[in-house]
């Protein structure tokens, strides 16, 4: 009886831990949303609230380190100088890391035109986030570009 009554509430606790953690997964999808949309909007303000101030950040083989370094060097350039600006992650996974860190793995896609250049590129994201003051923060970002297709007439990659 005693036997059954533990197993019975193991079996409790560890589903509300499993719907929990999915919960927060569900929500940490949301949030990705969210920072989809500002990015869109090219609102560093907003997209501010999405980073640990000593977030690293690792893209085209550069790296910046803290929110400050980013938004000044890389991405507020970048944002400025794009117009018809579209973003979005998709297939996004969530995996929790207990209750205050996680990762994302996802892929994304961006458009728009930098001067007389079309921008229509994707690739893979990774994300480190962390639960810094009860909101969800990304601590570390790396992302990886698809390879481009070889230009007309180029040798293209080796085969394989």
């Amino acid at each position: 009886m005693c036997r059954r009554l533990f197993l019975t509430l193991c079996t409790l606790v560890l589903g509300a831990a499993i719907t929990a953690a999915q919960d927060e997964a569900d929500r940490i999808k949301t949030w990705l949303q969210g920072y989809d949309a500002a990015f869109v909007a090219k609102d560093l303000n907003k997209l501010a609230t999405f980073y640990h101030p000593d977030v690293t950040i690792f893209e085209g083989g550069g790296v910046n380190r803290g929110w400050i370094d980013y938004r000044d060097n890389h991405l507020g350039p970048e944002l400025k100088d794009v117009q018809n600006l579209q973003f979005s992650h998709t297939n996004v996974v969530v995996r929790m890391l207990g209750t205050d860190a996680a990762y994302v793995s996802a892929e994304y896609v961006i458009k728009g035109q930098m001067g007389e250049r079309d921008v229509d590129a994707g690739g893979l994201a990774t994300l480190v986030l962390v639960r810094d003051g009860g909101a969800w923060k990304i601590r570390h970002s790396h992302t990886s570009s698809r390879r481009r297709a070889a230009a007309a007439g180029g040798a293209g990659p080796p085969a394989s």
